[in-house]
């Protein structure tokens, strides 16, 4: 099974989005910065909420973000 990285879908939504940070993510999926500072440094894993917040917020399939967070599903 691969690692666990989130950040790696975040990234790809700030590339792709051209947001300007962490804290621009935080408000288009509508979680507080902290909690995405928490995801991305493994402090706290992404459930299903958050990868419904994105799929919401992108309309990426859960498919795609799963393999952009690379955890196995």
């Amino acid at each position: 099974m691969a690692p666990y990285v989130p950040h790696t879908l975040f990234d790809e939504i700030i590339r792709v989005y051209q947001l300007k940070n962490d804290a621009a993510l935080a408000r288009m999926l509508k979680i507080s910065p902290a909690n995405i500072s928490r995801f991305r440094y493994g402090r706290r894993p992404i459930g299903a909420s958050v990868i419904l917040a994105v799929h919401d917020t992108t309309n990426w399939p859960i498919k795609k973000i799963k393999e952009l967070l690379n955890d196995g599903y």
